[in-house]
This record gives C-alpha cells, sequence and structure tokens, in this order.
C-alpha cells in the first residue's frame, strides 16, 4: 500500500451512481452492461461495481478472468462478460467463477466448446476495428465450433467518439451479421460511452459504456463531462512538503530546466511518475492550492515535484493535482491534453501500490 497521507485517491461513488442513471435516461436499451476493467479505470474495480449496480446497472464487464474472480471474490453475483481472449487455464477459472466468456475467433470457438458447455459465450464481432473479433465470414463456423446457439453477440466501435460516418458502417456490417444468422434470444450490444451518449442507433438490447462511468469525457483529451451531465468521481490529492524561496536563475528538479525569472517561492509536493502523475506533464500542468492554480516547475521525478506558489501557502496544505478545490477544477482532459494522452491513461495509470483509495458519497446518491 501506499504511504498514508503522501499522495491519495479520493473517489465520489455516489457520482459512479449519479452517472449510471445518466447512461440509462440517455439509453434506448432495456440493459447496461458497467465496464470496470483494469482495476475500475484506476477507481478500484470492487466498489466501484457495487456502486455501479447500486446505480442501475444490471452486469458488468472486465478484461480478463482474474478481474472477473476479484469480483466474484467480493461477494459480486451480477453477471460477468470478459472481453479478453482466453486460453484453457483462463476459460478454467472463468468456469469456476460463473463467468460469460468472448469467442473472437474459430479457433477460441472451439476452445471454449470442448473447456464446458456451461459457459456462458459471447461472440465478438470484427465490425472494421480491426483488432478482436470474428470477421463477418467466420460467424458461420464460429457458431458451428461453439455447437450451440451464443447468450450474446456484440461488437466494438473504433470512432464513436470522433466520426459518425464509420460507426454507421460498422453498424451497418454488424446489422448484416444479426440478418445472416439466427441469434435467438441472444444479447446484441455496441455501444462503448460514446455511442451511449451520440449513437442511439447502436444501442440494441444492452449498452456497454466505461469511461463515462467516471465522469470522463469519451471524446478523451477535450470535451465537459458535466455538458453531458457527468460527474468526474476520482480528485487526485496530495500536500505541500516544503516551500523554498528561489533567487533568480535558479533552477528546479532534474536539469534544471526550469529557472526562476527572479525571486519567488516554490513548493515541493510529494508525489511523481511512480505514483502516476505523468512525467509528460512537465512544465505544462497546474495544481490547486488554496483555491488556485500553481504552475508546475521543471521536471516531474519519480516521486516529486515543484510548483511555484506564494507567501500565502504553507507546509502541509492539501493540494488538488487532479479535481476540484474551491471555484476551480483541473479536469482529466486538461492533464490528458497537456501530457498528449487521453484521460483514460490518466486514471488507469495512477499506481495502487502508492496511490491509497479512499471511497466516499460526496455528491449524493
Amino acid at each position: 500500500m501506499g504511504t498514508p497521507g503522501r499522495v491519495w485517491a479520493e473517489v465520489d461513488l455516489g457520482a459512479i451512481r449519479h452517472n449510471v442513471r445518466v447512461l440509462r435516461r440517455r439509453s434506448r436499451a432495456p440493459r447496461l452492461m458497467a465496464v470496470v476493467k483494469a482495476d475500475g479505470y484506476g477507481h478500484g474495480a470492487v466498489p466501484v461495481a457495487r456502486a455501479a449496480l447500486a446505480g442501475g446497472a444490471d452486469s458488468l464487464a472486465v478484461a480478463t478472468a482474474g478481474e472477473g474472480a476479484e469480483l466474484r471474490r467480493a461477494g459480486i453475483e451480477a453477471p460477468i462478460l470478459v472481453f479478453g481472449d482466453l486460453m484453457p487455464e483462463g476459460l478454467g477459472l472463468a468456469a469456476r467463477e460463473r463467468l460469460a466468456v468472448s469467442a473472437h475467433s474459430v479457433p477460441s470457438a472451439r476452445r471454449i466448446a470442448a473447456s464446458s458447455r456451461k459457459l456462458e459465450v459471447h461472440l465478438k464481432v470484427d465490425t472494421g476495428m480491426n483488432r478482436w473479433g470474428l470477421e463477418p465470414g467466420e460467424v458461420g463456423a464460429a457458431l458451428k465450433a461453439l455447437g450451440r446457439p451464443p447468450d450474446g453477440i456484440y461488437t466494438h466501435l473504433a470512432c464513436a467518439d470522433s466520426d459518425p460516418e464509420v460507426t454507421r458502417r460498422q453498424l451497418g456490417v454488424f446489422d448484416s451479421v444479426l440478418a445472416a444468422h439466427p441469434f435467438g434470444g441472444a444479447l446484441v450490444h455496441a455501444a462503448n460511452s460514446a455511442a451511449t451518449l451520440w449513437h442511439p442507433s447502436a444501442h440494441y438490447g444492452c449498452v456497454r459504456p466505461g469511461i463515462a462511468l467516471y465522469g470522463l469525457h469519451p471524446a478523451g483529451d477535450s470535451g465537459d463531462p458535466g455538458e453531458e451531465g457527468l460527474r468526474p468521481a476520482l480528485a487526485l490529492k496530495s500536500y505541500v512538503a516544503a516551500v523554498r524561496q528561489l533567487e533568480a536563475g535558479e533552477g528546479v528538479s532534474y536539469g534544471l530546466v526550469f529557472r526562476a525569472p527572479g525571486p519567488m517561492l516554490a513548493a515541493t509536493v510529494p508525489v511523481g511518475y511512480a505514483d502516476g502523475y505523468r512525467r509528460a506533464l512537465s512544465g505544462k500542468a497546474e495544481a490547486l492550492v488554496r483555491g488556485r492554480r500553481r504552475p508546475l516547475l521543471g521536471r516531474v521525478a519519480m516521486d516529486a515535484c515543484v510548483f511555484g506558489v506564494d507567501g500565502e501557502v504553507r507546509v502541509g496544505d492539501e493540494v488538488v493535482l487532479l479535481g476540484g478545490q474551491g471555484e476551480e477544477a483541473v479536469r482529466a482532459e486538461e492533464l490528458a491534453a497537456r501530457a498528449g494522452t487521453i484521460n483514460y491513461e490518466i486514471t488507469t495509470g495512477l499506481n495502487p501500490r502508492r496511490v491509497e483509495r479512499s471511497y466516499a458519497d460526496v455528491q449524493g446518491s
């Protein structure tokens, strides 16, 4: 675990429940599958899963059988779908833990059929993302290899956040697969967060949001989640460990790439890239101290970074690296844009061995 009080993440489970309800209202589908893979996108899979189910999610999705088993060990009984391809050992774990599995190819359908007749199976169809999934022409062979009707069929949309025409083409391919084969009562799903919000034709029988559950914008490095009615659930915080006077020309941190333009104060904060506060933010980000934005000076180090402050700042003051303080807020989308990445990576990159999580219902249910 992390060092108590050094750097921590506060997760508002009330925000998770709120976001599920917003997504349910925006959806035409009767069911919602909450994606809690990658430790709930860095928020903590078990408490997030419980909050999502309390908010109205019908089922959960994870990337690996191990992630699903963690939820089962925590006493979660809701249906859980594993997205990832599984070899025999993973299929055995899925069978023991009552996890639904995905058939991505004809060989994976054969492995599933050989592993257990009791496994719930969802066919994954590749409609243009060219990563995982059966080619449309392989679906018949996969059904034959499986030897029984699937419990679900789904696809993944590559550009639902950015290109409506590509999304329409993918859904057209998916619809042709649905029309070509007798899937009976299989659960049909395609809508990620972006499609849940902006592409009703993708809703089918179930929507499958991930990033939006956490109050983050599906565009990744832009957009205001508040405009979609979403509430960010995670705040990353630390504290001012030291304040020192810099004279004109004095540098800060490795390489001394920042030089003080004149006399100024600098606050050392014990958070760094080993915690998940990315080195790519060096010299670009801001944090909140006493309700004001403070610039990051120089390079982010492994365990610490330095911010420019004023004489009001004191040792022990709270530092908000992600989240709100007073009237100001630093959003994950802002950090993502400054780091040249996406908000998904900002939260999933937080190191759970160094960044403790605490849970509350700050924003209510």
